[in-house]
């Protein structure tokens, strides 16, 4: 039986909470009070919620924030919770409608029309006043976006709708119309509710109260129990290993990752969504996180993933909070009685350096004050994060030292760790090694796939026979990176191969099959390729919101030969983004196809000035002025195209090439010289060499 007194507290507290956010929870009350107590004080349960006194956290009566760019204040008339800005010579007065997130920081959105609704970048900092909180602060820099920008608080990649909406609020669909570029968006909880997690929620709890049996969704207790390790035996588990869709679940939204259907609840990493894989910028080649990609990208980078552990084994689930404090927490499976120790982190009892989570989970701040820990527990490694760029874990505290110091520390403490291979390591490997670094089970998938998207095309060339045997494995990121490198395969070797990812059980997998099969020109009259072309296309619908998604369905016209939409479609991407590259690289080549130059400069030219220093379109414009024959500017365009992206030997090159076509041999002969320096087994530069 339920403690009265216990359900009448959870429902007080449910009163806190924004009406729509708490109707599931409501539900769930009467059988589950303790887990919805837990939570209705987590961050879930005010990820988002409509304004009012118990939900806005920023200080709203008349309070300034001013720069060199703009003046906002912040007011209340009523009940409703105004933001004045002054901004580029403009005055404009809106309505906040949301609040978004809770701490450390709290965000505030406004409706500016055609159903969009857009995050402001002035937001309130929630932490205490001691440690800097309490007031209004900017999340980009003065004077770096302006009105009309992409990134602009009123730009499309601040726009709530397509950015943020699937993971604060439950049971969401956007409703995008890409017709007239508007929303209707609705869910069914303003906040991440029950429903989020356990998709059927209220099947369940409708089943319940006539006496029957439903599942509430998919099983996500972790199982088992875990054993604390001893010496040099790792922790083990006992029992049932726990299902993989918890960590799936949870990583659903805690991941960079890209939409696949318009839907919310009881999401599932490659039912429902593609992940990101390693690759910079958004990582360091080391695997840490570099840009905002949250959780799930390290985590399955980790030992303890390739384990079996799952997010419940350090977070309760439902308020969100560690199990344990401290060290504890790590201890559940670490014996304290060997790593808690000095001889294991070698830094005094008590200290910064004896907490287990900065040295292997170190911190990166987001959004300018919000501290996330990384998720993949790599052992310390100074030597790779200098190799790698990434930070030094120990320089985080010894700020006075540098990385030869800490390279020279580790070592005497534990030189076995420096004759290890790392992530990095892997990605610089040899054709032979990458093949049995591919076939190595032992090896996180996540990481084999981003080999093996990184090497797709040399392997769809020369090592078909392991692909057709990783399109096989047990993990669907490593399938679907399969599929998507066999593009680079010869129709007649690779076409039947991938036929066979149409009928796949995992969406991801089927869209890169078919898409793979559309890039090859391939077209099939089966129930499995009609299938995949609806799931493709709206796929595209639910992507075209964004400049990315433009480009995508431009790229599908132009394989069907649609080539007039597939403009439209990159001129729309651009006015979306003026300095999204990948459109104006698209957009130009097809100016280029149809003999128009002259425009393919202008494109080029419009995206480099809010884009400066792109190789690739400072690349493509010197073989525009090539046509032209503006050998001036094309030897200018070719030389700083090769100078920017070194590493990228064609533009290089093509430099070279240039310069002997034009006279200049001995800038040729220096040039692909200095090429067979940085890459001595390329066939075609060293064709150029004997040439000259």
């Amino acid at each position: 039986m339920i403690n009265y007194f216990c359900r009448l507290i959870t429902l007080a507290l449910l009163a806190l909470i924004s009406t729509s956010a708490a109707a599931g929870a409501v539900e769930c009350v009467g059988c589950h009070a303790e887990e919805v107590e837990q939570w209705s004080r987590s961050h879930h349960a005010v990820a988002m919620a409509p304004t009012g006194t118990d939900s806005v956290a920023g200080d709203f009566s008349n309070a300034i924030y001013q720069d060199n760019q703009l003046q906002v204040k912040f007011s209340r008339k009523g009940g409703d919770y105004l933001i004045r800005v002054e901004e580029a010579g403009t005055t404009r007065e809106w309505q906040v409608q949301y609040t978004f997130g809770v701490y450390p920081l709290q965000q505030y959105l406004i409706d500016i029309g055609n159903g969009r609704l857009q995050a402001f970048n002035i937001a309130w900092d929630t932490r205490e006043k001691s440690v800097g909180g309490q007031r209004w602060f900017r999340l980009d820099a003065a004077g770096e976006n302006q009105p009309g920008d992409a990134m602009h608080w009123t730009g499309i990649y601040q726009n709530w709708n397509s950015q943020c909406a699937d993971c604060h609020s439950t049971g969401l669909k956007r409703n995008y119309d890409s017709d007239s570029d508007s929303y209707q968006t609705k869910w069914q909880h303003v906040a991440v509710s029950c429903t989020a997690c356990h998709e059927s929620a209220e099947q369940h709890a409708e089943t319940q109260r006539n006496g029957k049996n439903h599942a509430a969704g998919l099983e996500l207790a972790a199982m088992g129990a875990w054993l604390v390790s001893e010496g040099k035996r790792p922790p083990r588990h006992q029992g049932p290993l726990s299902s993989t869709t918890q960590v799936s679940t949870c990583g659903s939204c805690h991941s960079l990752r890209t939409s696949l259907l318009d839907q919310g609840g009881g999401q599932q990493v490659h039912d429902e969504f593609s992940l990101t894989r390693l690759n910079q910028p958004l990582y360091f080649s080391d695997g840490r996180v570099r840009e905002e990609v949250f959780v799930l990208g390290s985590f399955e980078q980790s030992k303890m993933f390739q384990a079996g552990v799952v997010c419940s084994d350090c977070h309760n689930p439902h308020s969100g909070e560690l199990k344990a404090e401290g060290n504890a927490v790590c201890a559940q499976c670490h014996n304290a009685g060997d790593f808690d120790t000095t001889a294991h982190h070698r830094h005094p009892e008590g200290s910064a350096g004896a907490k287990c989570v900065n040295c292997h989970m170190p911190e990166s701040t987001f959004m300018k004050i919000d501290a996330r820990r990384e998720h993949s527990f790599m052992v310390p490694r100074p030597d790779v994060s200098r190799a790698s760029g990434s930070p030094d874990v120990c320089l985080d505290c010894h700020t006075d030292r540098s990385r030869d110091w800490s390279i020279e520390t580790v070592a005497d403490w534990a030189p076995e760790l420096y004759q290890s291979d790392s992530w990095t390591h892997a990605q610089q490997q040899s054709m032979s090694e990458v093949v049995d670094y591919l076939t190595d089970s032992d090896q996180p998938a996540l990481r084999r796939a981003t080999v093996l998207k990184q090497r797709g095309e040399a392997l769809s060339g020369n090592r078909l026979s392991l692909v057709e045997e990783l399109l096989k494995n047990e993990h669907a990121v490593i399938r679907e990176s399969g599929y998507r490198v066999l593009r680079y395969g010869a129709v007649d070797s690779v076409r039947n191969l991938v036929e066979v990812g149409l009928d796949d059980p995992k969406l991801a997998v089927r869209i890169a099959a078919f898409e793979t099969l559309v890039r090859l020109g391939v077209t099939l009259d089966s129930e499995q390729w009609k299938r995949a072309r609806d799931e493709y296309e709206q796929f595209l619908n639910v992507q075209s919101d964004l400049p990315s998604g433009r480009v995508l369905k431009a790229q599908y016209l132009l394989a069907n030969n649609r080539v007039y939409k597939a403009e439209k479609e990159l001129n729309i991407a651009l006015e979306k983004d003026r300095g999204y590259v990948p459109a104006a690289i698209q957009l130009t080549d097809i100016l280029r196809s149809g003999d128009r130059n002259p425009e393919a400069i202008r494109v080029i030219d419009g995206t480099l000035a809010e884009s400066p220093d792109e190789a690739p379109l400072i690349h493509l414009r010197g073989l525009i002025n090539l046509n032209l024959e503006d050998y001036p500017a094309a030897l200018a365009n070719l030389e700083q195209a090769a100078r920017l992206e070194p590493g990228q030997w064609l533009f290089g090159y093509r430099y070279a090439v240039a310069l002997y076509q034009l006279g200049h041999k001995k800038r040729a002969r220096e040039m692909t010289q200095s090429l067979l320096k940085s890459f001595p087994d390329n066939r075609r530069i060293r064709a150029l060499m004997n040439h000259l």
